[in-house]
């Protein structure tokens, strides 16, 4: 009878995707010398914040997470380490950062940071192994100067400290990248992070830009930097740290949206194939072509959503190729002559190898205007 259920399953994915987009999940690694074992509890809304149980600038910085809507936060609090003298020795308490990525490889979520100085390059470190590793959902870190990056699911900011409306010394970037991680989590995909207007900052450390590093050469070297235009603050152009391009990591995968609509499209495919598909069906040509018809099917909505563009042919096939070498690699050497019809006939054991071919819309962000006068 076919594949009905997941026909309709893509269907409610793609209709829903910009929405689901607005309710990501943002994570916050915090440290500081409140009481209380390592752990994390997660938050739907600013009130739920127990005040005494974070210091008042990891509160504060918890609190400007819900200046957007957010579907949830997730705070992992690490005890700050203490070292005293205890009859003559030293004595070192608190929870090393390690204990923290620990915790944080149990937990599901979209985007991740941490207000602790020390553990930005330990945080970019964990996630890009990570995402090495992890099938059908990736994860994207939120750093400040982690000196080793190039990576499209690293988010490097620049600019050292803000100053947030009202308060009297300058917020080192630590403190604010929970503001912007909970921001990336919960944009809706129609739009880009690009001249996104920070409504509470009133300055930026703008140190960085000189004569030799002016702030375009920065954006181009994969760094998130904070602009002040006509005395808004706000995101410049929304980069991730990818710098090195290759064919399988290209110019457009510097884009936060481009990598966003990725992680949703692999996350979609990957669980509907897991849960619907998996198991239930014998590897034959006509199965296989059912889940391919009901892919295709939300390629289509997905370009009616304009994630995808609706004028180019979004579409999911047999990966011949790689089918062809699997019967190749078992000493199957007629396959090399076999036409391309027969090898997507030849299913591979409980393999199914699949390719896709798509184009995936970037937001408006540049103009170019010619205007010739007579």
């Amino acid at each position: 009878m076919g594949l009905p259920d997941i026909d309709i399953i893509f269907k409610q994915k793609a209709v829903t995707a910009i929405k689901r987009s607005q309710r990501g999940v943002a994570c916050v690694i915090v440290r500081d010398n409140t009481p209380g074992a390592a752990g994390y509890e997660t938050y739907k809304f600013e009130k739920d914040i127990p005040a005494n149980k974070y210091g008042a600038d990891v509160l504060k910085a918890l609190k400007r997470c819900f200046l957007v809507a957010v579907n949830k936060i997730i705070v992992l609090h690490i005890p700050e380490i203490v070292v005293e003298e205890v009859e003559g020795e030293t004595v070192a308490t608190g929870v090393d950062f390690s204990e923290a990525l620990n915790l944080l490889n149990g937990l599901n979520y979209h985007y991740v940071c941490t207000t602790d100085p020390d553990g930005q390059q330990e945080l970019a470190n964990f996630v890009i192994s990570k995402n090495r590793s992890s099938k059908g959902r990736k994860y994207v870190a939120v750093t400040y100067n982690a000196a080793v990056a190039d990576s499209k699911y690293i988010v490097n900011v620049k600019n050292a400290w803000v100053h947030v409306n009202g308060d009297d010394a300058n917020t080192d970037m630590e403190m604010y990248l929970p503001r912007l991680a909970s921001i990336l989590a919960n944009l809706p995909m129609n739009r880009s992070c690009t001249y996104f207007e920070l409504e509470d900052l009133e300055g930026i450390d703008m140190s960085f830009v000189d004569s030799e590093h002016s702030m375009d050469s920065w954006i181009d070297d994969g760094w998130l930097c904070l602009i002040k235009d006509d005395d808004e603050v706000m995101i410049g152009r929304g980069v991730n740290s990818l710098t090195t391009v290759t064919s399988t990591e290209t110019e457009d995968m510097k884009k936060i949206i481009i990598v966003e609509s990725m992680n949703l499209m692999e996350e979609d495919i990957y669980s509907t194939f897991k849960k619907e598909y998996v198991g239930r069906y014998k590897n034959s040509y006509d199965n296989q072509s059912l889940f391919i018809s009901a892919v295709n099917t939300y390629f289509r909505e997905l370009a009616n959503e304009e994630i995808l563009d609706p004028d180019y042919e979004n579409e999911a096939m047999v990966n011949v190729e790689k089918q062809r070498n699997a019967w190749l690699g078992i000493g199957k050497t007629e396959a090399e002559e076999w036409k391309e019809d027969k090898v997507k006939r030849m299913t591979f054991r409980s393999n199914v190898f699949l390719a896709g071919d798509i184009k995936i819309l970037d937001a408006i962000e540049d103009l170019h205007f010619e205007i010739n006068m007579e």
